[in-house]
């Protein structure tokens, strides 16, 4: 039987690191406890439960209203100094046959809860076109990103529960005739390079990158725009932004690269970024990015 429904795949972080850090025993009890609340807070908003593979849960919802304030409560609910988890949510096609579910939207949903962070949710279109005001509100339009096994990419927003425990902070005493607390240290969460050039990414940068003299980067190329394209970081993600007449081809690892034009992409793991509007021929400026 065929249905349309929201898919939630919702699944605990860094869940190797847990074991590694505290033992089976204990680690094993801490992911059972955060699946079998995970699964209580689906079903007691009225969502159907399909199943668990260890560290996820997967479940089906017919309002996606429903469905993203359920990830708000799972991401909500974590409790302190036990395990965090991610999620992703998407609305397509699902196949029943006897008591197993199919069908490519599952993997979409799938996809999207490993490209999330920690205390997040990412959310395809395909259901944040079908939400309601209410529940959009506080929701991040985050671009396209590529997905493996997909031929194009996803437009994707996120929902993002912000958790101090994921932050670091370190203790330094004041200086003498100082007062006030000690500033949170910045972490690094990622790096760009280019010839003669690199940036280490912190919560809150924004870097230009164009022909004007007040970007961070400045190309001297006649064809690059004043300001061609920016990178920011916020909440945690990196925001790749194109906003040149020329475009930007962008690649993922050993993926094949991808063309876009005054768009913004969300950039993970290592890749590379070429400049474009060079006639056929000319070498681009490459810039390398590695998000950690």
């Amino acid at each position: 039987m065929n249905v349309e429904r929201a898919i939630l795949m919702a699944d605990v972080s860094g869940s190797t690191l847990l074991y590694e850090r505290h033992g089976d025993e204990e680690a094993s009890r801490r992911v059972f406890q955060c699946v079998e609340r995970m699964q209580r807070i689906a079903t007691e908003n009225g969502g159907e439960f399909v199943r668990s593979k260890g560290d996820d849960v997967l479940c089906l919802f017919s309002n996606p209203d429903i469905a993203v304030a359920t990830a708000r409560d799972i991401l909500s609910q974590n409790e302190a100094d036990t395990v965090s988890v991610h999620a992703g949510i998407h609305w397509g096609q699902v196949l029943w046959r006897g008591e197993e579910l199919f069908g490519g939207a599952l993997n979409i949903a799938a996809r999207l809860s490993s490209h999330a962070k920690s205390n997040e949710a990412l959310i395809s279109s395909d259901l944040t076109d079908r939400l309601s005001p209410v529940q959009s509100m506080d929701l991040r339009h985050m671009g396209e990103i590529a997905l493996r096994g997909t031929v194009e990419p996803t437009l994707v927003s996120s929902l993002m529960i912000e958790n101090f425990g994921d932050m670091t902070f370190i203790s330094v005493p004041p200086r003498r005739g100082g007062s006030g607390p000690a500033k949170p240290e910045k972490t690094i969460l990622g790096y760009l390079n280019f010839p003669g050039w690199s940036h280490s990414l912190c919560e809150g940068d924004e870097i230009k990158i164009g022909r004007s003299l007040e970007c961070d980067l400045v190309l001297s190329e006649p064809w690059i725009s004043r300001v061609h394209a920016t990178v920011t970081v916020r909440g945690g993600l990196v925001e790749f932004a194109d906003r040149s007449a020329g475009g930007c081809s962008l690649s993922f690892g050993m993926d094949n690269s991808h063309f876009i034009r005054r768009q913004t992409v969300n950039l993970n793991g290592e890749g590379k970024i070429e400049l474009s509007g060079a006639t056929e021929g000319v070498a681009l400026p490459t810039i390398i990015f590695k998000v950690l």
